[in-house]
C-alpha cells in the first residue's frame, strides 16, 4: 500500500509534468557548473542561488559551499555552457537574510515554535573585480588546452579553460595546482564530451581549521537555465549532501529531472517539540528535520526536492546583495526556496530547473496546532504524563474497588 507521502509526492509530480508546456523554453535544461574539492577537504553542505530575468540569455550563479577539513590544496572545477562572465567573490552575509526570511518555521500545539535553517559564517570580505577575456589563448606546455581567462577576486584565484580532449585537461589541472584525483577523469570526460568551458577556483590562502564556509563566489553565463552543480561534487563529499537552492525569476521554479515531493505536516508532529529540533541528532549526522527530508527524498526515488518557500520575494531578502546582483533581479522577484539531501549514489546527473507559470505560492510557515490530538500523544513529554495520569487513574480505580469490596 502506497504511503501518504508518496501519493502526494506523485500528485505533485504529475502537477509539474502536466505544467511543462507553460516552461520558458530559454530557461529549460542545461547544467551551470559544479563544484570538486581534493581530498581531504570533505563537502558537507552547498547552497546556490540563481537569478533569471525573463528574455536575459544570462543567468546568474551565487554559490557557498561548507566543508571540513584543511587540506592547503583546496580546490572546484566547474564545467559551465559558456565561458563565465563577472567572476567575483560576493560578501559573506550575502544568503543571511534569504535563510532568515524564508526557512521552514513549524508552530507546534503548546507554543513551542522552531525555525529551520542553515546558519553558516564565511572569512573574507567583499566582491573585488576580475577579468575575463574575450579570446583564448594556448596553455603553456600543454597542448589540446585553450586559456580563455584569469584572475584574482577576494580569496579566490581562478581560470577558466577548455579541451576537447579530457587528459589534456587533467593536465592542465595537475599542473595548475588543481590536483585531479583519479575518481574525476571519467565525470570530466563527460564534461568535455558535453563541450563545457571549465571554472577552475581555488583559494589563495587557506589557514588549518576543521571546518569552514567558503565565501559565495558569484559569476554569469550563457546556458539553457539553472542547474545546481553536482555530479562532481560525489569524490569528495558527505554520504548524504544537504543543498538549498533559491531561484528568483518572476515565475515559481521547478525541478525537471528530479521529483517534487514534501515533508508531512503531520511526521513533524509526531515528533512533537522535544524531539523536532534543529541540532543534530548526534555528532556527524543529520538533524530530525534532514532526517525527515532524506525519508522523503528516498521515496521519492532518491532524486526530490522539496518546495520550503514559494512567493515574492521577502522585504529585506535581497538586503546584503552586490549592486550586480540587483541588477539581476527581474522588475517582480518571485523567489522558489527548494532543499534536498541528497546521496552520492543519486549524484549521477546535475540537477535542472526550469519557471512555470499557475502554480501556487508555498508558505513556509507550518500551523501544527491543529495536530494536539494525534501528533502530542507521541512526544515523549506527553507520554510521560499520559502514562502518570493513567497509572494515578488506575491506582484510583482499584481503591474504589477494594472500598466497594469492604462496604
Amino acid at each position: 500500500m502506497r504511503t501518504l507521502r508518496q501519493l502526494g509526492a506523485r500528485a505533485i509530480l504529475g502537477v509539474s509534468l502536466a505544467l511543462t508546456v507553460q516552461l520558458d523554453a530559454g530557461a529549460a535544461a542545461a547544467c551551470g557548473g559544479t563544484f570538486c574539492s581534493n581530498s581531504p577537504i570533505v563537502q558537507n553542505a552547498e547552497r546556490v542561488l540563481f537569478l533569471k530575468r525573463p528574455g536575459d540569455p544570462l543567468t546568474t550563479a551565487v554559490v557557498q559551499i561548507q566543508a571540513t577539513g584543511n587540506d592547503p590544496d583546496f580546490a572546484w572545477v566547474v564545467p559551465l555552457d559558456s565561458v563565465p562572465e563577472n567572476v567575483h567573490e560576493e560578501a559573506s552575509q550575502t544568503f543571511a537574510p534569504l535563510d532568515r526570511l524564508t526557512a521552514p518555521v513549524y508552530q507546534f500545539f503548546g507554543g513551542a515554535r522552531f525555525s529551520v535553517g542553515t546558519g553558516s559564517s564565511g572569512f573574507g570580505c567583499g566582491a573585488s573585480e576580475a577579468t575575463v577575456g574575450a579570446a583564448p589563448r594556448e596553455a603553456d606546455g600543454v597542448p589540446n588546452v585553450q586559456v580563455w581567462a584569469m584572475g584574482e577576486t577576494g580569496n579566490y584565484a581562478f581560470s577558466v579553460v577548455s579541451s576537447d580532449n579530457p587528459d589534456a585537461l587533467r593536465r592542465w589541472l595537475d599542473t595548475n595546482g588543481y590536483r585531479t584525483p583519479e575518481s574525476a577523469v571519467p565525470i570530466i570526460a563527460e564534461y568535455v564530451a558535453e563541450n563545457k568551458y571549465f571554472l577552475a577556483v581555488r583559494l589563495r590562502a587557506l589557514q588549518g581549521v576543521p571546518a569552514f564556509a567558503v565565501t559565495p563566489l558569484a559569476f554569469s553565463y550563457r546556458g539553457r537555465g539553472p542547474c545546481v552543480p553536482i555530479r562532481l561534487t560525489r569524490i569528495a563529499t558527505a554520504p548524504t549532501l544537504p543543498v538549498l537552492t533559491y531561484v528568483i525569476s518572476d515565475r515559481r521554479g521547478v525541478p525537471l529531472n528530479f521529483a517534487q515531493t514534501a515533508v508531512s505536516d503531520a511526521e513533524v508532529a509526531r515528533l512533537g517539540p522535544t524531539r523536532f529540533s534543529t541540532a543534530p541528532m548526534a555528532q556527524g549526522q543529520l538533524t530530525p528535520y534532514d532526517q525527515l527530508v532524506t525519508d522523503a527524498v528516498t521515496e521519492a526515488g532518491g532524486r526530490a526536492w522539496i518546495t520550503e518557500y514559494a512567493g515574492e520575494l521577502p522585504d529585506g531578502a535581497d538586503a546584503n546583495f552586490s549592486p550586480m546582483l540587483r541588477a539581476a533581479l527581474p522588475a517582480q522577484p518571485y523567489l522558489t526556496r527548494m532543499y534536498t539531501t541528497i546521496s552520492t549514489a543519486s549524484m549521477d546527473r546535475d540537477p535542472e530547473f526550469a519557471f512555470v507559470s499557475g502554480l501556487p505560492d508555498v508558505s513556509n510557515v507550518h500551523d501544527l496546532s491543529r495536530y494536539a490530538d494525534s501528533g502530542s500523544a507521541f512526544d515523549p513529554a506527553f507520554l510521560a504524563l499520559g502514562s502518570l495520569v493513567g497509572s494515578a487513574a488506575l491506582h484510583l480505580r482499584r481503591r474504589a474497588r477494594r472500598r466497594a469490596k469492604t462496604a
